[in-house]
């Protein structure tokens, strides 16, 4: 199932192909690479960023990746 994350508003909710929570924080600046900024609900896993189709990197793609696959309206 494909994700768009231009979808999202502060504090949507995102799932990850592993199961990870995130929240949506917002869009990065238009002249970043990277699309959308968000932040895993559990603080010590940090923050991070995604493609508009949700994810980690645009060019290559890792198992361990944690590409959204879900969103959660609030």
């Amino acid at each position: 199932m494909a994700v768009d994350l231009r979808t999202c508003k502060l504090g949507d909710i995102l799932i990850s192909k592993h199961g990870a929570r995130l929240v949506y924080v917002g869009p990065c600046d238009p002249t970043d690479y990277m699309d959308h900024n968000v932040a895993y609900e559990d603080p010590t896993l940090g923050n991070g960023t995604r493609t508009h189709d949700g994810f980690v990197f645009r060019k290559r793609s890792l198992e361990t990746d944690h590409d959204i696959v879900r969103i959660i309206k609030i």
